[in-house]
Parts: structure tokens; C-alpha cells; sequence
């Protein structure tokens, strides 16, 4: 970790001295390139840029290695990315007196006021924002600066297909545009009807030609790689939604799961969908043992599935860190617009 520069807070330990093991968030231990081989060999041919300098977090891989060889049908791999980062999707909130507030739609959180206004913000974010003003709104209006992929995304679409390749399993991908709709959906219900369609639909263009981007992505790499059974779960592909909808409902909507999850009711059904997500392999190929392979941000998401679906299903993982970038201080998620660095991926899919 120390040699393969990451932005990461502060969760790890060491529970075992005499194994001497880091721990992140009591979840998944960190392991070397060398680790992963020793469990899963077949793991060998995959090739990125960096890939033994990584640091991973794996659990129970043991257990996937040992479905590999009794109950092949039965393993899947899921994984899939965020759709854009901090500092990509503009809120501009415009209120009765020519006010202009700018929010950044993947945090919530206030860049600053566009005009010189008296009004206090403190701390609130964009739901409570509209909430407060929702009588004094005269307009939400959206401004997308994304203009490619980062390698963090990817590498994000890259590792699921490549470990599924590897391992031969089924892969299920999923693109979480529904999730990004709902935050937007719930803060609808304090405009009017008129207003709120205005706002979600000018979103949706926004959404979606970001989500465009990545099935571009996954339709090369799919063509790439030719995974047996694959699946592409996102909010366009209505066949399969009703199915993740309809089959996770047992497993998520019970007070046990829900009251563990979130206090921030905007945020809720976000949070349904990115703990349930894992388990997709399950709900579409009835797969029992599945490898999540995902960012290490999705630990707890990763966690409370795992312990959603207990019953059912094994659920092991594949984590990797989200890299610093050229900023020197900030994820590539996290940094502002000049230190993207967008399309910087290409040359690795020829």
C-alpha cells in the first residue's frame, strides 16, 4: 500500500498478530497479486497496466476456488461501476429573487451560491435545500461536464469480465442508473408535478448518455472477452429489472435489513439497490456462490448483502482501491475536472 499510492480512510487492523494480516473494515484482508494466484491460479493470464503492483481485498475466496472445482455451474461474478464522480453533474437551483445555487449531483453538496445572496445555506445538502425553497423555486436546470471514461472506470467494467473470463464463470454487470434516478425522484416530490417531470426528464439525457458510454465499453469487452452467460443489468433493460425488483424483494424489505441501512430518507432507495446488487447472479442464473469483484468503496454495500442473503448464497469478494490522481491528494472519483484525465484506457482494449 505504501509502495502503490491510494486514497483510502482509515479502517484497517490487525485482529490476528501471528498472522499478521491487514484488515479493511473487518470485511476483506489485503492481499498482493501473489495471494490471489495462490487461491485462484487461473487468475495468471489477466492482464492490465500495474496489475502485481495492486493492492486487493479479498474473503472467502477460498470458497469460490472450491466451487470451482464441485459446482462450476453454480459461481458467478458480479460487478459494475458508479456512472459519474464528483465535480461531473451540475444542480443549478434558481429561487423567485434570481438566486443561483450550485450542487454537485453525486454528493449532494453545495459548490457555492452563483449570485451575491443573503441566504445561508449551512449545512444543507440538495434534498434539504428544495425542500426548505421548494415554494420559491423557479427552476432546476443540469450541466454534465463528463466527457469520457476514466481509468478508474475502466477498470471498474475491466475486472469483472476479465475474472470471469479467467475463471470461466457467468458475469452479471450492472449500470445503477435507477439508483441515481431516485435520489432525484424523491427530491421531485417537493416540486410540482409539471416542474418535477421538467427536471427528470432533463436529467435522463444526462443519465443516459453517460450510460451510454459504458455499454459502448461493455459491448467491446463483451465482444473481447465472449463470456458464456452474461447478463447487463440497468434501468433500460426492463426484462431484467422486473426480475432483480421481484426477487430481491424478500431478501431487502424486511425491518431487520432496512433499519440498518440509512437515517437519510432521500438516500434510501439508492441504498436498497447498491446492497442488493451483488446478489444479481442469484436472482437472474440462480447462482449460489458469486464473486463480488468491485471498487473497495462497495465494502459495505458488499458487507450487508452478504449478510442479507446468508440464507441463500455464498458471497466472497475481489475488492481494489480506488487510485489517487494526478492531484496528489484526491481519488479519481473525488478530483476536479483537469485531473480526470478522461479516456486514458484505450490503448489496453487493442
Amino acid at each position: 500500500m505504501l509502495d502503490f499510492k491510494i486514497a483510502s480512510g482509515d479502517f484497517y487492523e490487525i485482529p490476528d498478530l501471528d498472522k499478521g494480516t491487514l484488515r479493511f473494515k473487518n470485511a476483506a484482508d489485503l492481499l498482493g497479486f501473489y495471494h490471489l494466484l495462490e487461491i485462484l491460479p487461473d487468475l495468471r493470464n489477466i492482464n492490465f497496466r500495474h496489475k502485481e503492483f495492486f493492492p486487493y481485498y479479498g474473503e472467502d475466496l477460498e470458497v469460490i476456488a472450491e466451487a470451482l472445482k464441485n459446482d462450476k455451474e453454480n459461481v458467478a461474478v458480479e460487478g459494475g461501476p458508479c456512472l459519474f464522480g464528483e465535480h461531473e453533474v451540475d444542480v443549478i437551483v434558481t429561487l423567485d429573487d434570481d438566486s443561483k445555487y450550485l450542487f454537485d449531483y453525486s454528493t449532494g453538496k453545495k459548490y457555492k451560491a452563483l449570485e451575491s445572496v443573503d441566504y445561508e445555506l449551512s449545512n444543507l445538502d440538495l434534498a434539504q435545500f428544495v425542500e426548505e425553497n421548494k415554494d420559491a423555486i423557479r427552476d432546476i436546470a443540469f450541466k454534465n461536464h463528463k466527457s469520457g471514461l476514466t481509468y478508474q472506470e475502466y477498470l471498474h467494467v475491466f475486472f469483472p469480465f476479465a475474472i470471469a473470463d479467467a475463471l470461466k464463470t457467468a458475469l452479471v454487470m450492472t449500470l445503477p442508473d435507477i439508483s441515481y434516478r431516485k435520489y432525484l425522484q424523491y427530491i421531485c416530490k417537493s416540486l410540482s408535478e409539471q416542474m418535477a417531470l421538467k427536471v427528470m426528464n432533463e436529467f435522463d439525457e444526462i443519465l443516459y448518455y453517460i450510460t451510454d458510454m459504458y455499454i459502448d465499453l461493455i459491448n467491446q469487452l463483451e465482444d473481447k472477452f465472449k463470456i458464456e452467460r452474461f447478463a447487463l443489468v440497468h434501468g433500460r433493460n426492463e426484462e431484467l429489472m422486473k426480475v432483480y425488483i421481484e426477487k430481491r424483494e424478500p431478501f431487502i424489505e424486511r425491518n431487520k435489513v432496512l433499519k440498518s441501512l440509512t437515517s437519510n430518507d432521500a438516500k434510501l432507495e439508492s441504498i436498497k439497490d447498491y446492497i442488493s446488487m451483488p446478489a444479481l447472479p442469484y436472482y437472474i442464473f440462480g447462482s449460489t456462490h458469486i464473486l463480488e469483484v468491485n471498487s473497495m468503496d462497495e465494502t459495505d454495500s458488499y458487507r450487508k448483502c452478504r449478510k442479507a442473503h446468508k440464507s441463500v448464497l455464498t458471497l466472497s469478494c475481489i475488492l481494489f482501491p480506488e487510485l489517487l490522481s494526478s492531484d496528489g491528494e484526491n481519488t479519481i472519483y473525488c478530483t476536479t475536472l483537469e485531473h480526470k484525465d478522461y479516456n486514458n484506457y484505450k490503448s489496453e482494449l487493442e
